[in-house]
């Protein structure tokens, strides 16, 4: 019992913690690139538009690559949606509309990466497509789960897993943020489901607390996992900061999540899954309205006519591609 004290000691809340306000500041600086802008992207992908060189892609998209500017640009928006939830009353919903296109891009990046290697061994070599981030996907499926889509958490995380065991994730990112939250959501996931696992370096293992919180999540007590939540949502905190060369930080500026309590409201919605009761107030600055419980199940809707095509056109181009992101494939 008092290593697990010691292990959950709080450090208080960061009192250079940024405000509110000053997310909102933040984001209302930009920068800005609009809706039309990369929706016409999109459409070049699925109207094959790419097929021809022209000033903007002086290289025509000969190799039918699965386009996955859906991602980037679903990213960017839910992040922003999520950090002004407190001023949107419709932010469950523009959350979900955000979370169908990165499910699209997504896929679309991942299926490429695949098949990039395969390009590259028949060509004599072991190069490898890095491109996925653990940090936003890990991100994007905390939403996932505070939206209370369990199937979309469960293909977010395999997917995830696969890419990082395949060696397709940002090589910085990885190998010097030390991303430790998000390593630790994606343990949490791999201990939830129980068949998948992935060899992390050293300092995803290094956080006390979130190797607390990994033993005890499933704890029938809500009381007995307080003392760990409470230390995390500290630790949020004080992982705000902006990036540079020689720091990063879990819920840094750019994705503007300094307030926005993913890692403990992800926890929160497992345990309700596996039919654990959570605590029924956690008094920490971190969980303020709308983030002070669980929101409600939210529907998953139907994919609009723009992600249809994406998804038509990559079916045409490459017969192999359900298969490939398919829950079987992604576990093998």
């Amino acid at each position: 019992m008092d290593q697990e004290v010691i292990q959950c000691e709080r450090s208080g809340v960061n009192p250079k913690w940024p405000s509110y306000k000053s997310v909102l500041v933040r984001i209302a600086k930009g920068p800005h690139v609009s809706d039309e802008y990369e929706l016409n992207g999109i459409r070049e992908y699925v109207e094959r538009g790419d097929a021809f060189a022209k000033p903007s892609m002086p290289v025509p998209n000969s190799d039918n690559v699965t386009r996955s500017s859906s991602e980037w640009m679903a990213v960017t928006r839910a992040h922003k949606v999520l950090a002004t939830a407190p001023d949107n009353p419709q932010w469950l919903l523009e959350l979900a509309h955000w979370l169908r296109y990165y499910q699209v891009g997504i896929w679309q990046l991942f299926f490429w990466a695949g098949q990039f290697d395969i390009i590259a061994k028949a060509a004599g070599n072991d190069r490898r497509r890095q491109n996925y981030s653990i940090q936003t996907a890990t991100n994007m499926m905390a939403a996932m789960a505070m939206l209370g889509w369990k199937d979309a958490v469960i293909h977010q995380g395999y997917l995830t897993h696969a890419a990082l065991n395949r060696g397709h994730q940002l090589v910085i990112e990885y190998e010097e943020q030390h991303r430790r939250a998000q390593a630790f959501m994606l343990r949490v996931f791999a201990d939830w489901v129980g068949d998948v696992s992935h060899q992390w370096p050293a300092y995803a293992y290094d956080e006390p607390i979130y190797e607390a919180l990994l033993a005890k999540w499933r704890t029938p007590c809500p009381d007995d996992l307080m003392p760990c939540l409470l230390a995390a949502c500290d630790r949020h905190t004080w992982q705000t900061g902006k990036e540079s060369q020689k720091n990063s930080y879990d819920f840094n500026q750019d994705w503007h999540l300094e307030r926005v309590p993913v890692e403990i409201l992800y926890i929160l919605r497992l345990r309700q899954w596996e039919g654990l009761a959570n605590p029924q107030k956690i008094d920490h600055p971190l969980l303020t309205a709308p983030f002070d419980q669980l929101p409600p199940e939210q529907p998953v809707p139907e994919l609009d006519k723009l992600m249809q095509g994406v998804l038509k056109r990559a079916r045409e181009d490459w017969p192999q591609y359900d298969e490939v992101l398919s829950l079987p494939a992604l576990k093998g």
